[in-house]
């Protein structure tokens, strides 16, 4: 009898928990179209929301929310900036905000912010762009830009096949940073994480990477020439252009010299390859 009260209870208690995992999951959707020709630059300012920009095939830019609550993000042109935030008091929203635009379509300026959320952004295409989520992950995937600025205070960055004609600055306070791309100049910090920097052009700009706790990958092809200032309190140090290896803080130079490469953390390895 005690077995067939225990089998019933277990039933009607995964009943009522699917019941309820179920109405947690729904979600309200809006959609909104605006004229490209009428926008310069994209501003996105959001919370506890997901946020995906992607190319389509038309000649608008189509924007499409999702909320779990039914509060929406206020989507509207200022000028000629497309703006796309949430109204004060209504940051307990959790929701998805997911942009499409033209292929045609470049900006002077993209701006996106989450506090709480993962960003992901597909084939950006811009003069200057800053990305920030104060909690998530963010991963671009083959954006041209000028100036770049990427910060997470908690996630990894990934950026796959980035043209970046300017600086790009990435800042990671707990996560890995994996970046591949032409980066003629960038700065790579995350206070916990590694840093894995596959250049595919050789810097013309002094560069830095410093990790806390991680080690610090480097790959570039063959170029003019170039300093290295590395520090490893714990770690090997060894570059395969020199052929130095070694420990502790010190420079190496390439040739005659050159840009100026910083590399340093406290806990990691750090080297220094050819790519192929």
């Amino acid at each position: 009898m005690k077995n067939i009260f225990k089998a019933v209870f277990c039933v009607l208690f995964a009943a009522m928990f699917f019941s309820c995992a179920s109405t947690d999951a729904e979600t309200e959707e809006k959609s909104l179209l605006f004229p490209v020709e009428d926008v310069d630059s994209v501003s996105i300012s959001l919370y506890r929301s997901t946020v995906e920009v992607q190319l389509w095939n038309k000649n608008e830019i189509f924007v499409i929310a999702e909320s779990q609550n039914g509060e929406f993000p206020v989507c509207y042109i200022n000028g000629t900036t497309l703006l796309c935030k949430i109204e004060r008091g209504k940051e307990s929203n959790w929701g998805k905000l997911r942009v499409f635009v033209p292929e045609s379509f470049y900006a002077q300026e993209w701006r996106i912010s989450t506090v709480s959320g993962p960003i992901y952004v597909e084939q950006l295409w811009c003069d200057n762009c800053e990305i920030e989520t104060t909690s998530g992950a963010i991963k671009l995937d083959k954006c041209e830009v000028r100036c770049l600025d990427v910060t997470s205070t908690s996630g990894r960055i990934l950026a796959n096949d980035l043209v970046c004609s300017g600086i790009s600055d990435f800042t990671s306070t707990s996560g890995a940073v994996n970046i591949s791309g032409f980066l003629p100049q960038t700065d790579v910090t995350t206070t916990s994480g590694a840093i894995t920097v596959e250049n595919f052009c050789p810097f013309v700009q002094n560069s830095s990477m410093s990790s806390l706790s991680g080690a610090i990958k480097l790959s570039m092809p063959e170029n003019n020439g170039y300093e290295l200032s590395f520090s490893s309190l714990s770690g090997q140090v060894y570059d395969e252009f020199t052929s130095f290896k070694g420990k502790g803080s010190g420079t190496t130079s390439y040739k005659n010299g050159g840009v100026k490469i910083e590399a340093e953390t406290l806990s990691g390895a750090i080297r220094i390859k050819k790519n192929n």
